[in-house]
């Protein structure tokens, strides 16, 4: 029987890889501290974590991630990295905001849009002059445009009457 994770529990478990990662262990503080929760919040995830097979845990003990914790925490990191980067690098768009939106999404877009969104990010960074090009280019046509965090281009403004994108057929 799989278990389906919620975002909380998913942003758990992404804390923790982490954490892991940075500080070589983890500890109850460390992920409340790192999620603006409080001690009894992440007891009361870890305990259902643990119960999942995702986490080891003991009270007052060092947190691990089982191995299929692990996994899924690793492919949760590296997909939060993916759309962080591309907001950033691509879109230039502020971190801050990249990591929050990058953490929404993670969570919420199926499968098959993500898989054709990562091979769209690696078509884009396959070639360095492809990819240099088009950052050049997009930046330019958002300077060109005034299309910044306080001045944001209207969807209307690139839909067509018939509701087909401008300029996509």
């Amino acid at each position: 029987m799989s278990v389906v994770l919620t975002e909380a529990q998913e942003d758990y478990l992404e804390a923790i890889y982490d954490i892991i990662h940075v500080k070589g262990g983890v500890r109850v503080k460390d992920i409340a501290e790192r999620l603006g929760v409080k001690n009894s919040s992440v007891t009361v995830a870890l305990r259902g974590l643990r119960d999942t097979g995702y986490v080891n845990y003991e009270p007052y003990g060092v947190i691990s991630l089982t191995e299929k914790g692990h996994d899924d925490a690793r492919r949760l990191s590296e997909t939060h990295a993916v759309f962080r980067k591309f907001f950033v690098k691509v879109l230039g768009v502020e971190r801050g905001a990249a990591d929050e939106t990058a953490c929404r999404l993670e969570h919420v877009m199926a499968p098959e849009v993500m898989a054709r969104f990562f091979q769209f990010v690696k078509f884009m960074s396959s070639s360095e002059e492809v990819g240099a090009s088009w950052q050049e280019n997009f930046a330019e046509f958002c300077r060109e445009n005034g299309v910044s965090p306080r001045n944001l281009a209207e969807p209307a403004d690139y839909v067509e009457e018939n509701g087909v994108l401008n300029g996509i057929n």
